[in-house]
């Protein structure tokens, strides 16, 4: 389409406080003469790429121009997957998220997962004895061995200063079989190719015969090669043949029995792991399984367990439903354990979570399975998350522009249901479903703005009529637009997401959270061979030692120093900053789940990604166990997390007078990434 020419209010871009660096390093893509793209020539890529998805017929009359003047100015923003994906010649992946599956052989599972993380996704997954029981023992042992040409860049350990920097594959190579050998099984440098072996290996343990399995990696790119297609640089074949490995080593030690759900979860582990191996996918995951299970509680303690190396690329909720509820009330004694159980585990370490399947059914035509790995989408197997978001807080003067902005994002997201999708089992869901999560950022932005605090909004009736009106837009536009494209409305439409680089180029509050604090420490992971350490050390910023050494022998810490761009927001509205402002910490755990309830009852159809931020001088575990009791049968999903219950947390709230008087160097906002490498967000 012919560029648009764009009004002079336009040729300055408001960007949040770190925005253009997070825009640079994530969405912008390099054109077919080398330059990148620019953010406007970014907006009519993502724009085109969305309306080619129908016929030019079913566009509105000006709707082009509408929405590039939405995204331009930040008043909307789809999810990052559609800025970075969407127009791209050859395939649009268009999808954050996927809820796995338990449909055909044993293999198709770990397969659809590791693709879908591959292509930078994150995956949902029930692993309740109700989806697992039906496969059979583990029936061959395996004999698996990996092989390359010593010539590969790889192969021998890489040498810097004298020390061993990174270590060959030479080592994890067969010491029985050469790469000439012509019973190899070559595999591919490709996403394919990967999933190819993965497949091989599994199939072979439930298999009539099994012989000897030689896989040939000495195609596979070296380490550190780019990217093109998604961007990012290469792990090698190390992480491939480790994960190869380990899953055989698995399964060899289960021959003759059943897998387990945490036998299923670690391979789904060690597949997750060769992933994030890429420095630059991260791999999102969420584990469920049901509360009447008997192996509940290994479920509950297993990232605790240092046996299972901890599932630490998962997050893990337990399906609770209206059974759990009743049976909660009449005492029974193994709900009771598990709910208590569960308290003290989120107390000391923030998980698992809660996820009420019960409620999450209404409205639905099948049985949902999962939550995504941020919670805010719940699905049948295959579906998938489609998100948009509406800055609320550059609306916070203009309901009825919000209400335009709203269904503009609800046409937006119906016409990427039409997007690339490959698996067609997948394909046939979203055809059925046509699932799509508008949702909003700014949201405390937008409370401030109208002079209210976050705490205090979930009783505010103002409040709850605007959102209301919100959501009817919305759903109104969904059946009006559906109909026109002869496709069936989409069965939910509305959900409030984490956005977090999203929020970062607008500048705003994330999503419906309140702040981590107006003022913190943020920490953020890089690999010590990545070249921005050495700008940053140079530039004074504070490193750490990173002490979880599941995430890497080679990770570092770089700490900022942060004041959140809404204190000065709120100064220049005239506003009192100081009073207004509230971090997450001077919420109190009632008045959080309050407002996500709120939230679930007047706008998300869908659900809420939302997680209650403690301190253990303020809240209690007396006062933990009754307030979730209270409010557990009105939320789809209920996450917490105390201060100091991991090592090194992403955040810590600082007061304004550290702030002041810190003498390092001091980020104006929340910080210029909220992770890096094996920790970035999905794309």
């Amino acid at each position: 389409m012919q560029t648009m020419k764009l009004p002079p209010r336009f040729r300055k871009i408001n960007w949040g406080p770190v925005g253009e660096k997070v825009y640079k390093r994530t969405y912008s893509r390099v054109k077919s003469d080398g330059t990148k793209e620019t953010w406007p020539e970014t907006v009519e890529r993502v724009v085109d790429g969305n309306l080619a998805l129908v016929d030019k017929k079913f566009w509105k009359r000006n709707e082009r121009r509408d929405l590039i003047e939405l995204f331009l100015e930040f008043k909307a923003l789809p999810a990052g997957r559609h800025l970075w994906v969407s127009g791209v010649q050859g395939r649009q992946f268009l999808f954050n998220c996927h809820m796995a599956h338990w449909r055909g052989k044993l293999s198709d599972h770990f397969a659809f997962m590791f693709d879908e993380l591959m292509k930078g996704g994150g995956v949902g997954s029930n692993y309740s004895n109700r989806f697992i029981k039906r496969y059979s023992p583990i029936k061959n042992e395996l004999d698996v061995h990996f092989v390359c040409d010593p010539t590969h860049d790889d192969y021998e350990d890489f040498i810097k200063d004298g020390v061993v920097f990174r270590e060959g594959i030479k080592e994890s190579c067969s010491p029985h079989y050469c790469h000439e050998w012509g019973g190899c099984i070559a595999i591919e440098d490709s996403r394919e190719g990967w999933v190819n072996c993965l497949v091989a290996i599994i199939d072979a343990a439930h298999g009539s015969t099994c012989g000897p399995l030689v896989f040939d990696v000495s195609r596979i790119r070296a380490y550190g090669s780019p990217i093109k297609s998604f961007g990012g640089k290469a792990s090698g074949p190390a992480a491939l043949i480790r994960m190869g490995l380990n899953i055989a080593r698995q399964l060899n030690e289960r021959v003759g029995h059943k897998l387990n759900s945490l036998d299923y979860m670690l391979m789904d582990h060690n597949i997750a792991c060769c992933v994030v191996a890429g420095n630059v996918r991260r791999s999102a995951r969420m584990s469920v399984k049901h509360w009447k299970d008997s192996d509940i509680f290994d479920f509950i303690d297993c990232k605790s367990d240092k046996a299972h190396v901890a599932h630490w690329t998962t997050n893990v909720s337990v399906e609770v439903d209206n059974a759990f509820f009743r049976a909660l009330k009449n005492k029974d004694s193994h709900a009771l354990k598990v709910y208590e159980t569960m308290i003290e585990s989120m107390y000391y370490s923030g998980e698992p979570g809660f996820w009420n399947s019960s409620l999450s059914q209404h409205g639905e035509t099948e049985e949902v399975v999962t939550p995504n790995p941020c919670g805010e989408i719940i699905g049948v197997p295959f579906e998938n998350c489609n998100l948009g978001h509406i800055n609320l807080g550059a609306f916070a003067y203009d309901p009825e522009g919000a209400t335009k902005a709203f269904r503009s994002m609800t046409r937006f997201l119906i016409r990427a249901t039409f997007g690339d999708i490959q698996n067609e089992w997948q394909s046939e869901v979203v055809r059925r479903n046509r699932r799509i999560g508008v949702g909003f950022t700014g949201f405390q932005d937008w409370l401030c703005l109208q002079g209210i605090k976050y705490s205090e909004c979930a009783e505010k009736p103002n409040i709850r009529a605007q959102l209301r009106k919100f959501y009817q837009a919305v759903k109104d536009e969904s059946v009006r637009y559906s109909h026109k494209l002869r496709i069936p409305a989409p069965i939910k439409v509305t959900t409030i997401a984490p956005t977090g680089t999203t929020s970062k180029l607008i500048g705003s509050s994330e999503g419906a959270q309140a702040l981590i604090a107006a003022y913190f420490e943020l920490r953020t992971r890089y690999q010590n061979d990545d070249p921005e350490v050495e700008q940053l050390k140079a530039e004074g910023y504070e490193f750490e030692t990173c002490v979880n050494k599941e995430e890497g022998v080679n990770t570092i810490i770089v700490k900022h120093v942060c004041k959140h761009p809404l204190v000065d927001k709120i100064r220049d509205a005239g506003l009192d900053a100081e009073e207004l402002v509230e971090g997450q910490s001077d919420v109190s755990l009632y008045n959080t789940l309050a407002i996500q309830a709120m939230l679930q009852e007047v706008w998300a159809d869908n659900a809420i990604s939302l997680t209650a931020n403690l301190r253990y001088d303020t809240t209690s575990k007396k006062e933990l166990y009754h307030t979730i009791m209270k409010f557990l049968p009105r939320l789809k999903g209920t996450t917490v997390y105390f201060e100091g219950g991991r090592p090194q947390p992403l955040y810590t709230p600082i007061s304004r007078e550290e702030y002041e008087k810190y003498h390092g160097i001091k980020s104006i906002d929340q910080g210029i990434r909220q992770c890096k490498n094996n920790s970035c967000p999905i794309k």
